[in-house]
């Protein structure tokens, strides 16, 4: 089957219906043709015939399934998850919930309340959510992440289903990409820098990350969208998927470009095809705002390929160029091209801007923080802008920046599928005993969660506290069991862009603390209406009742409304 049909949502979605619907009506028509017509009469006795075949068909097939997995996990010594069992059938109900939570609730809240009490048990670290009769297990425990990202690296992937629910968002990356060398380059960074100003950090800093990709990774200089009108406070502004809707040129592509990223969330968290793909299978939500994208990245690609026949058959030298310049030079195919320019995009873009506003969030709460913070960058780097050597020494700087990443990953969710029948570690109610996992399910790991676990960080793990990553004791014991912090993810598949972020967000926070001695958040006074946390939140537990922001996400962590700041400017 052609990669088009095989990633096609709405043709596996009938192949699907039909490999449900097509062996019990077949079954039922026998059926039927030998019993009284009596039994048989009239349309409504034939569709209630039909309709209790492929009710029992369907219930025999689970069944089955169930009792040849728990088979297959006992003779392998492992215990295979029973499923949730919520208030609807095929537990439609918790799938839904979780979407709604997404959109209503504190960041993960839902999955939280279901590791806490899974169905009226005991607290889990791993739980069969089980939507539609279909294993997907959902995990904060860190030894299963380490498995399913590392150990287990060769049986798990992303999967036909996951391509299927993000292929028209951000089609297929040819991870041809050579970022990784040009790192310490922080020219780009320092050009962009001087233009930031005390507004909606949120926005200049994804602003900023873009204009620096476009020119790290595209070479092009005209994105420029830190030039462009700012979003001024107005709590009657109009809320985008992320922060204030932008308006002109830059929101003709943000927008879309974070709606794509909603509509993937949306349909991660509503589960199986069955349910997301029936749910758009006469509008793919997605479409308009690809067709948006690709009007403002393929130019960039046509230049380049201008540029490409120009030369001939004369390829760049890998140490001249860009990276657009080097994916020309591999294939002609511009949808190919399109498709990693926006993976890459992603990746370059939210990462960073996710880490710098959340660490500049933290600064306003945590003055103390940030009085220690701006001590040793001044001690080190008191005008001017830092070298890598700089960075490298300023072990305060980089314990805020991992204490930010801890409490807020840039990817809060993220997911694999199983390729054959594994065991997983096993979770406190499993008796010690393995998990056994089929072949062919998905795997939620959740970052987030795992990253604030009082059993593994301490009883003041919801707390901010840099210090955590110098005193030693604690250092020694995230060296003995690296897996504990996953915010760049691990394994063959960790993030490439991880030292890359690092030293970005590394060089920007240096050249604002060089300028401004104080933060102040301005979210009740300048956020839009909508965006500051509910009332009902004050008092809860953990870090939702203390939060001043409202953390929502799509595939990257974000503040709804923006992350208003007022910077004083520091005496010279």
């Amino acid at each position: 089957m052609s990669s088009s049909l095989k990633y096609n949502y709405r043709v596996q979605l009938i192949l699907e219906l039909a490999k449900d619907f097509i062996p019990p009506l077949l079954i039922a028509s026998l059926l039927l043709s030998f019993l009284p017509s009596l039994l048989t009469d009239g349309l409504f006795l034939q569709s209630l015939w039909r309709l209790s075949i492929c009710i029992a068909y369907w219930t025999v097939n689970v069944k089955y399934t169930d009792w040849k997995n728990g088979n297959e996990a006992k003779k392998t010594g492992g215990v295979y998850l029973p499923r949730l069992k919520g208030k609807w059938p095929g537990n439609l109900d918790i799938a839904l919930s979780l979407a709604k939570f997404s959109e209503e609730g504190y960041v993960l809240e839902s999955f939280e309340r279901l590791f806490a009490s899974p169905g009226g048990g005991d607290e889990v670290t791993t739980f069969n959510l089980g939507t539609l009769w279909r294993d997907t297990y959902v995990t904060r425990d860190h030894r299963v992440m380490q498995a399913v990202l590392a150990t287990e690296f060769d049986n798990f992937w992303k999967g036909p289903e996951f391509r299927m629910r993000t292929r028209r968002s951000f089609g297929d990356g040819i991870g041809g990409a050579d970022a990784r060398e040009r790192v310490q380059d922080f020219g780009i960074f320092e050009r962009y820098t001087d233009k930031l100003q005390a507004i909606d950090i949120q926005d200049i800093f994804s602003r900023f990350t873009m204009d620096a990709a476009g020119e790290f990774f595209f070479g092009s200089t005209t994105f420029n969208t830190l030039d462009l009108p700012l979003p001024p406070p107005n709590k009657k502004s109009k809320l985008g998927p992320k922060g204030t809707e932008p308006e002109g040129s830059y929101g003709s592509f943000a927008y879309p470009f974070e709606k794509l990223q909603e509509i993937t969330l949306i349909r991660n968290l509503r589960g199986p095809l069955k349910v997301w793909g029936l749910m758009e299978f006469w509008k793919d939500e997605t479409k308009i705002h690809r067709l948006a994208v690709d009007a403002f990245i393929d130019p960039l690609i046509e230049d380049a390929l201008k540029e490409k026949r120009k030369r001939g058959m004369k390829q760049r030298d890998p140490d001249e160029g860009n990276l657009v310049d080097h994916l020309v030079d591999m294939t002609n195919d511009l949808k190919l091209i399109r498709d990693e320019l926006i993976n890459i995009l992603t990746a370059a873009r939210d990462t960073t801007a996710t880490l710098l506003t959340f660490t500049t969030y933290l600064l306003c709460l945590h003055p103390d923080v940030m009085a220690t913070l701006r001590k040793e960058v001044l001690t080190y780097v008191p005008n001017g802008p830092p070298t890598f050597d700089d960075v490298r020494k300023m072990r305060y700087l980089r314990a805020v920046l991992n204490e930010t990443l801890r409490l807020f990953p840039p990817a809060p969710l993220n997911l694999r599928s199983s390729r054959l029948s594994t065991l997983l570690p096993p979770d406190q109610t499993t008796n010690g005993k393995p998990i056994y996992i089929p072949g062919g399910t998905t795997v939620l790991f959740t970052p987030l969660l795992m990253q604030r676990r009082k059993d593994l960080w301490g009883s003041d793990a919801d707390e901010f506290d840099p210090e955590r990553w110098i005193d030693k004791e604690r250092v020694k014991k995230m060296t003995d069991d690296p897996f504990m912090f996953l915010p760049f993810g691990a394994g063959p598949r960790i993030c490439l862009g991880r030292n890359f972020a690092y030293n970005q967000a590394s060089f920007i926070m240096i050249r604002i603390l060089q300028a401004f001695d104080t933060f102040t958040l301005r979210q009740q006074e300048d956020a839009p209406d909508g965006s500051c946390p509910p009332a009902s939140w004050r008092g809860a537990p953990g870090r939702k009742g203390i939060e001043t922001i409202w953390p929502k996400m799509c595939i990257s962590l974000f503040i709804k409304g923006g992350c208003w700041v007022h910077m004083s400017i520091a005496d010279s």
